[in-house]
């Protein structure tokens, strides 16, 4: 006599981010019933690309990249099979407005963390030796705090950190700022000091390899359009074009029913994980909601950080580096993604190389004009290369003015846990709990943990998480737990 088979477990996944592909994979692999929905055209959420109307060219909204760290988002990326799409760069370059043309470098050399890059560090023109003296100093104060207490630092931002830790403000501008605002998409002063200390101990300290940037080699909304087709060879279905509107709420049982969409649809299921931001997650729950689950009341507390992607398109070659880094300059980043043939101004096919301008916490710029933010990265970019005679065919400037939630001393409390009240509502996102800041890999890590909570749910064991890189020895020797 065969047994009777076992109900498959439904779960409809709303946003089609990181956070929701993540989550979406691990359940359908495991034979769950997965519906995603996605407001957008194609999976990626905010990490995705666009069509300029302007010249029909996919282009990203704004440059991301992930380090060696990352062990989750690079688990994704091989469960997505788009792995050898990232290009892995060793050695950062860096460059001072104030002293134009010259190019620093870090690197890790053959010591072993947290000593890998000092000897880049040592030849780092950039900074004078008391700056240097005074990072070391504070890259020790770093490890010895450990990570199990920098947490009691929450409440205090990175820049009352540093300025107690003796920290000179040419020094401040000039490394530590450079580093956190583009990392965390926020300034110094308004960020809490526990993100901060974590791309630090995690990032650069405790393994050689963490530092270790990746960069799409690829348009990144290619990097998740495999994702529709595991889910569907699974027995899954993803709902593109296709808006949320509203939970159905049962008050009586404490459950959700069904998702109401926009186009008249009712999904229902067994669990329902919701990905989207804070505020969209408000506008889909009815007010006896929040009533019961204290995951939901506060979602309006949270701020928000905006960033800005500049797309430069010169006839002609500007530089030769794959990134670089500006100090002393309103522009952090500038990203190299190659040579495409375009029309110049006189309807002529030419070579021209396109580079991509990130402004991470950009609140002074959000009132600028496009243009105007166009220009203003033009003349950065002469400045850093004044030898270069190329002359630009098309700008074209992205705001993405709510690009993460705004890591403030405090918001911890806000950011909501994977299970609440509600038992079959799970939450992620990049400003869910996810022991990191707003950041690709700490959305992945909510969408594993909200997927093995559904496993959880129904009596299935699974690692939520991929693990960390190990510590290397003589960190562990160095530093505190």
């Amino acid at each position: 006599m065969t047994e009777p088979s076992k109900k498959k477990i439904s779960v409809v996944v709303i946003g089609g981010g990181l956070a929701g592909i993540a989550a979406a994979m691990r359940l359908s692999k495991r034979g769950y019933a997965v519906t995603l929905v996605e407001t957008r055209k194609r999976l990626g959420g905010r990490a995705t690309s666009f069509v300029d109307p302007t010249n029909e060219q996919l282009v990203d909204n704004c440059q991301h990249v992930l380090m060696g760290c990352c062990t989750n988002l690079i688990d994704l990326y091989e469960e997505l099979n788009v792995a050898d799409r990232i290009e892995w760069h060793r050695t950062l370059y860096f460059t001072s407005l104030e002293n134009p043309g010259h190019v620093d470098v870090l690197t890790a050399g053959g010591l072993p963390a947290p000593m890998h890059m000092s000897m880049s560090l040592m030849k780092f023109k950039t900074l004078t030796f008391r700056e240097k003296v005074a990072i070391s100093r504070a890259m020790v104060s770093m490890m010895r705090l450990g990570r199990q207490s920098r947490c009691d630092l929450h409440n205090t931002s990175f820049g009352d950190w540093l300025r107690q830790n003796n920290q000179p403000q040419s020094t401040i501008e000039k490394f530590w700022a450079t580093i956190i605002v583009s990392a965390i998409n926020e300034t110094l002063d308004n960020v809490a000091c526990d993100y901060a200390l974590q791309v630090f101990q995690d990032g650069f300290l405790c393994n050689a390899d963490a530092y270790v940037m990746g960069i799409a080699g690829v348009p990144l909304v290619e990097l998740y359009d495999s994702a529709e087709q595991a889910i569907a060879d699974a027995g899954g279905q993803v709902k593109l074009s296709t808006s949320a509107d509203e939970f159905e709420f049962d008050k009586t049982s404490g459950r959700i029913k069904s998702l109401k969409l926009t186009n008249g649809e009712s999904l229902e299921a067994d669990a329902f994980i919701c990905t989207v931001p804070f505020d969209r997650l408000e506008k889909l729950c009815p007010p006896s909601m929040p009533e019961i689950d204290s995951r939901l009341k506060r979602l309006d507390g949270f701020g928000v950080s905006p960033i800005l992607g500049i797309h430069l398109w010169f006839e002609g070659v500007v530089m030769d580096f794959p990134h670089i880094v500006f100090m002393h300059s309103p522009v952090q980043w500038v990203f190299n993604k190659g040579s495409e043939q375009k029309e110049n101004e006189s309807g002529e096919s030419v070579s021209a190389q396109h580079l991509h301008c990130v402004i991470s916490a950009a609140h002074d710029l959000m009132d600028t004009s496009g243009d105007d933010i166009v220009d203003m990265a033009v003349n950065e970019i002469r400045k850093a290369f004044p030898d270069s005679e190329a002359h630009l065919i098309h700008g074209r400037a992205i705001k993405e003015k709510r690009a993460t939630f705004s890591a403030r001393p405090g918001i911890e409390s806000l950011r909501a846990p994977t299970r609440g009240d509600i038992k079959n509502l799970y939450l992620a996102g990049d400003w869910c709990r996810s022991g990191w800041p707003a950041t690709m890999e700490g959305a992945v890590r909510t969408g594993y943990m909200a997927a093995a909570a559904v496993l959880g749910d129904n009596d299935e064991t699974v690692d939520p998480l991929v693990p960390n890189l190990p510590d290397s020895r003589l960190y562990g020797m160095i530093a505190r737990p």
